[in-house]
């Protein structure tokens, strides 16, 4: 049997900040929902796939760091700190360089050793306030 907090761990701090798609799309199962899609996204594998690369293109430098990870049956529980410097146009705000550090959350649900849900909460709204606020490394929610 695949470790899911293994794989859960591998998605959320390689394959997604490291834009990898193809790895990603392998690590996803047939069917992948994600419950919290960008705005405008379905919540399927392609969805996510445009999420990574919109983050991509916004922030470089991307590292996340599992706070804690928690396995339960077919659930693993992630509670991340992603940092990045602000490269691209995110949310309407233009790039500012700044480095940043937020927090997230997130719930999987795995299927044959494979991500088949996926549920997250970050605040998306402090992060657009830390990038536009006055210079410096800025920590959001």
């Amino acid at each position: 049997m695949t470790d899911n907090k293994a794989v859960a761990i591998a998605v959320h701090t390689q394959a997604i900040p490291g834009n990898h798609a193809q790895a990603l799309t392998t690590l996803l199962a047939p069917g992948f929902h994600d419950h919290d899609p960008a705005h405008g996204r379905a919540g399927g594998v392609e969805s996510l796939l445009a999420t990574m690369h919109w983050y991509s293109d916004a922030f470089a430098d991307q590292r996340v760091e599992v706070r804690h990870a928690i396995a339960e049956g077919d659930l693993v529980a992630l509670h991340l700190e992603l940092s990045a410097r602000h490269t691209g146009y995110y949310r309407g705000v233009p790039p500012t360089g700044r480095r940043f550090t937020v927090r997230e959350m997130h719930v999987l649900r795995f299927a044959d050793g494979r991500e088949a849900e996926h549920w997250c909460v970050r605040d998306e709204a402090a992060l657009v306030r830390a990038l536009a606020a006055p210079p410096g490394h800025v920590r959001a929610g």
